[in-house]
């Protein structure tokens, strides 16, 4: 796990200059000093859909076989993507309200749909703590199953909302903005590895002292 924790602390501090002094500034941007967001924004995204789908693997893990391993994995992987869905929905907030006249959050279906991924993983915790634990892990898979259904609903959002989408022709990014968005994408992902790593390892050593 060391490696695997100094790997991701390594790709973080590089990506910080990458993002705030070396990319240079996007096209067609009212707020480009804000635009520098989306090095952020777009990575802690796709980490809370890569966590949530996870949690989604193991909760199947959990019903199939009953593994008490799948359980740690899928309520640590939970736990991490809770974190950086808040980091996506605060810097999307604070990236729109400059760069959109009027911009009205309550109006904004990504947010909505955000919002409501995020409170039902919230209620997966509320759940795992109200539950017996002879009970736990299996209830818990079945609701980590059905919380990621909005994964999908959440990402087509931005086809409704003033959200920008990359995979247009008219919306794609210059290539070197594009690069350090991947490299960020990467260290944010080897960031979730680490930490749901560690958290895991928590778990395990909270249920020995019992």
């Amino acid at each position: 796990m060391r490696w695997l924790v100094w790997s991701a602390v390594a790709a973080c501090i590089v990506q910080l200059p990458l993002a705030l002094v070396v990319a240079p500034e996007a096209a067609n941007f009212n707020a480009p000093l804000t635009q520098r967001i989306f090095y952020y924004h777009v990575p802690a995204a796709w980490v809370a859909y890569l966590a949530f789908a996870v949690t989604a693997v193991a909760s199947a893990l959990v019903l199939w076989r009953e593994d008490a391993r799948a359980d740690r994995l899928a309520a640590a992987s939970a736990e991490v993507g809770l974190v950086f869905g808040t980091i996506a929905l605060v810097t999307g907030l604070v990236w729109a309200t400059q760069e959109f006249f009027g911009y009205s959050a309550l109006e904004d279906p990504k947010v909505i749909t955000l919002g409501v991924l995020l409170a039902a993983y919230f209620s997966y915790f509320t759940l795992r703590s109200n539950v017996d634990e002879d009970k736990r892990a299996r209830l818990s898979a079945v609701f980590g199953l059905l919380c990621v259904l909005g994964v999908p609903l959440s990402y087509l959002a931005s086809r409704a909302s003033i959200h920008p989408d990359f995979t247009r022709p008219e919306e794609s990014l210059d290539w070197r903005l594009g690069l350090i968005l991947l490299y960020s994408t990467v260290a944010f992902t080897l960031l979730y590895a680490a930490l749901v790593s560690m958290r895991v390892r928590l778990m395990r050593m909270e249920e020995g002292q019992r």
